[in-house]
């Protein structure tokens, strides 16, 4: 076979990754960025501070966040599992996002939710190994976790399927005219002698 062969080729792979979920993606990567940036999310929590009820109970806040180095006296562990959470999350949703074909805004809302939903349960997971919880207290973290991240996921999800919903209309190809009526032949004249 040649290299030019379908067997050999990167281009419908190179292809898909191009044609791939950008906007809808971008979202959810701005998102966490927004939640990694303190002085955004310390002003919302200043004047709504019952969104910090759950992390109070040992939840993980909002969805993993994408931030250059730790917050405060967190340690580097903390600040790496929070990156890997956010990178999982991103990598589950455009997993989701690339399958969906129908109804892109459910499909863009969806991904986020199962996206942020498995980032927050590597966040779980390492605070429960990281502050030694019994299994009945691991239980429910995941539990609740899953809860409290699917409603964040929900949030996120608006703008996620929102975007991934006009990209989709915007790459659709536009639907072909409708075929012009046959034209009528015309009609002759009726002859002066004929009935």
């Amino acid at each position: 076979m040649s290299v030019q062969s379908g067997a050999f080729s990167a281009r419908p792979s190179i292809q898909r990754i191009g044609a791939g979920p950008w906007p809808a993606t971008a979202t959810l990567v701005l998102a966490s960025i927004v939640f990694g940036v303190w002085s955004i999310t310390g002003r919302i929590l200043t004047f709504n501070p019952e969104l910090l009820i759950p992390s109070a109970i040992g939840l993980p806040f909002g969805i993993p966040p994408l931030r250059l180095y730790p917050l405060g006296d967190t340690t580097w562990s903390f600040w790496l599992v929070d990156v890997v959470a956010a990178l999982v999350m991103v990598a589950v949703a455009w997993a989701q996002l690339i399958g969906g074909r129908r109804r892109p805004f459910l499909v863009g809302l969806l991904a986020a939710v199962l996206g942020v939903v498995v980032g927050n349960l590597i966040r779980v997971v390492f605070l429960s190994f990281e502050t030694h919880q019994g299994l009945g207290t691991y239980a429910l973290a995941v539990l609740l976790g899953t809860i409290v991240s699917a409603l964040w996921g929900a949030v996120v999800g608006l703008p996620v399927g929102l975007a991934h919903l006009l990209d989709r209309r915007l790459r659709r190809p536009a639907e072909p005219a409708p075929p012009a009526p046959p034209a009528r032949p015309a009609r002759r004249p009726a002859r002066a002698g004929a009935r």
